[in-house]
C-alpha cells in the first residue's frame, strides 16, 4: 500500500479560498459605506425651547429691589436718570453732566434745561475715548500709537495747518505711518464724529496743556466749537488727514 506523502494534502480546496476572498471584499466595502451612513445620519426628533420663564421670574424680582429701575415689557427697562446720576456722584466718579431733560417733572430740571447744555470738560472727554489708547500719561504705546505729551502736540496747535490736522483727526481718524522724534507710529486712529463740536474742542485744548504741555503752551489760542463745526461732513478718510498733517521733524 502507498504511504501519502505531504505535498498531494491540501489545508484549503479552491472553493474555500474563493469564498475567502469573496468575503474580504464585500467586509471591505461595509465598512466604508456604514461609517458614510453614520457620518451622514441626522438626529431624530425636534428641539424643544429652554424654559426660561424661572429666569425671567428671578430678574423681575431682582429690578422690584431696586430703586430707579424697573422692567419694561420682556426686552426694555426704564431707569431714573437722576437716581443713575446721584449713584454717579455717591461713587466718586466726575463726569461732566451734557443735559438734563425738562421732562423730570420739577421746576429744577426745567431751569437746567433752560440753561442749556454744562461746557464739556476736556479731561473728562480726553478719559473715556483717548486714554485708552494713548495713555492717562499721555504717553503713548511705542510703535502703535503716539505719544501726545512733548513739544510736537503744541507745536501743531500752534500752527494753522496743525490746528486743521488735529480737528480732522478727530473727527475723520488717521490711517498710515508717521514719525515723532525718530519714532514711527503705524496704528491707526478711529474717528469721532459722536462727539460734539465742543467736545472736540475741549478736548483738543486739554491736550495743550495736559502731562506737562502747560509749560510749552505759550499762549496759543484756543480751539473753538465754530473751529470743529466747519470741519465736519468734509468726507475725508483717515489717510487724507494723514496728508493733511504738517511735517515738525
Amino acid at each position: 500500500m502507498p504511504e501519502d506523502r505531504d505535498e498531494d494534502r491540501t489545508l484549503f480546496t479552491s472553493a474555500q479560498i474563493r469564498a475567502a476572498m469573496i468575503g474580504s471584499v464585500v467586509v471591505m466595502l461595509a465598512v466604508p459605506t456604514v461609517l458614510l451612513l453614520l457620518m451622514s445620519a441626522r438626529p431624530q426628533g425636534q428641539l424643544q425651547p429652554a424654559d426660561d420663564s424661572a429666569y425671567r421670574a428671578h430678574v423681575r424680582t431682582a429690578a422690584e429691589n431696586l430703586e430707579g429701575f424697573e422692567l419694561v415689557g420682556q426686552t426694555r427697562a426704564r431707569i431714573d436718570i437722576r437716581h443713575a446720576m446721584d449713584l454717579v456722584a455717591e461713587r466718586g466718579v466726575d463726569l461732566p453732566l451734557v443735559a438734563v431733560s425738562a421732562e423730570v417733572g420739577d421746576d429744577e430740571g426745567a431751569d437746567a434745561a433752560a440753561e442749556g447744555p454744562a461746557e464739556a470738560d476736556g479731561a473728562a472727554v480726553f478719559g473715556a475715548n483717548c486714554a485708552s489708547c494713548h495713555q492717562a500719561s499721555g504717553q503713548g504705546v511705542p510703535g502703535a500709537f503716539p505719544p501726545l505729551a512733548g513739544e510736537h502736540t503744541v507745536a501743531l496747535a500752534g500752527s494753522d495747518d496743525g490746528r486743521a490736522y488735529l480737528v480732522r483727526a478727530l473727527l475723520n481718524g488717521v490711517q498710515g505711518p508717521l514719525t515723532i522724534d525718530g519714532t514711527t507710529y503705524d496704528g491707526m486712529m478711529p474717528a469721532f464724529p459722536q462727539l460734539s463740536d465742543d467736545e472736540v474742542a475741549a478736548v483738543l485744548n486739554h491736550l495743550t496743556v495736559a502731562f506737562g504741555n502747560e509749560d510749552l503752551h505759550d499762549g496759543l489760542p484756543a480751539f473753538a466749537a465754530d473751529d470743529v463745526g466747519a470741519a465736519r461732513d468734509e468726507g475725508l478718510t483717515g489717510a487724507d488727514v494723514l496728508e493733511l498733517r504738517p511735517d515738525l521733524d
